[in-house]
C-alpha cells in the first residue's frame, strides 16, 4: 500500500478533528504507521492535535477578519477563496510528505469548504493518487434519529461524491451520547429494512425509499462505522472500511 490520502468532511460539530487525532493515534500506535496531519481550517481556535501542517501559517481567517474588517463569516469565506488560489500549497506538502497516512481536516463550516472552488481544486489534485484517495463525512450520531435521517446520510455521500469525484465513506461519531443507535447501520446490510420502513410514509418517503434503493446499487463501502473518537471506539471498523477502498492488498494495515 503507498500513501493513503484521507480527507474529513462533516458540518461543526460532528467531531471532525477529534476524529483525526484519535485515529491518526490509532494508526501509530496499532500499527507503527507514519502519519501526516493536515489543518485546513483557516478559522480554527483550538486543534485537539499538532499538524504537520497548518494553513493558518500562511491563511488566516481571523488575521483576515482584522485587516479587511470582516466578520467572521466574511473573513472564512474570503479565507477560502485566497485558499482556492494557492491549493497548490497544500498539495506539494502532501506530495512531499514522507508518511503512510495523510489525514486532512477540513473547516467546520463544511459548506463554505464544499460549494467553493477549493474542496474541488484539491479533489482534483489529489485524484492523481487514484484510489488511495478517499473522503471521510463524519456526522454526529444524535442526528440519525429516523429513517428519512438514514436517507439524508446516504444522499450526502452521494452528493459529496458526485461534487468532488472521490469515494466517500459515511461514519457516524459520538455513539458514546447518542440516545439510539437502532437506526445507524449502512445501506447494504439494512437497506430492505429502510426501504420498507420509508414507503410507510407517504410520498416523500416512497420518494427517498427509491433513492435509497438506487444508491444501493453502486454503495461501495460495506458499512457504516460507528466511531467515538472522544472514547477511542470503533476505529479498527473505520479503518478496515478505508482500507477496503484504498488497498488492493490483503493486510488489514
Amino acid at each position: 500500500m503507498g500513501k493513503a490520502i484521507v480527507m474529513f468532511l462533516g458540518p461543526a460539530g460532528s467531531g471532525k478533528s477529534t476524529l483525526v487525532y484519535a485515529y491518526s493515534k490509532w494508526l501509530s500506535e496499532e500499527f507503527g504507521l507514519r502519519v501526516y496531519k493536515v489543518n485546513l481550517d483557516t478559522a480554527a481556535e483550538y486543534i485537539p492535535y499538532q499538524p504537520d501542517f497548518d494553513i493558518r501559517m500562511y491563511i488566516d481567517a481571523h488575521r483576515i477578519a482584522k485587516e479587511l474588517g470582516l466578520g467572521p463569516n466574511g473573513a472564512l469565506v474570503k479565507s477560502m477563496e485566497m485558499l482556492s488560489e494557492n491549493v497548490d500549497i497544500v498539495t506539494k506538502a502532501i506530495d512531499n510528505a514522507d508518511a503512510d497516512f495523510i489525514l486532512i481536516d477540513t473547516p467546520g463550516q463544511m459548506e463554505v469548504f464544499i460549494f467553493r472552488d477549493v474542496a474541488l481544486k484539491l479533489s482534483q489534485s489529489l485524484g492523481k493518487y487514484g484510489r488511495e484517495f478517499v473522503a471521510v463525512f463524519v456526522l454526529d450520531g444524535e442526528v440519525v434519529k429516523r429513517y428519512e435521517d438514514y436517507a439524508f446520510v446516504a444522499i450526502m455521500c452521494v452528493a459529496l461524491q458526485a461534487r468532488l469525484g472521490v469515494d466517500v465513506v459515511p461514519v457516524i461519531n459520538k455513539i458514546d451520547v447518542a440516545e439510539d443507535l437502532s437506526l445507524v447501520g449502512d445501506v447494504v446490510s439494512d437497506v430492505e429494512g429502510v426501504v420498507e420502513k420509508l414507503r410507510n410514509k407517504g410520498t416523500y418517503g416512497e420518494m427517498l425509499a427509491n433513492i435509497v434503493n438506487t444508491i444501493w446499487l453502486y454503495a461501495k463501502a460495506t458499512r457504516v462505522p460507528r466511531v467515538s473518537a472522544k472514547n477511542m471506539l470503533g476505529l479498527e471498523e473505520l479503518h478496515r472500511v478505508i482500507h477496503e477502498l484504498t488497498c488492493s492488498c490483503g493486510d488489514l494495515t
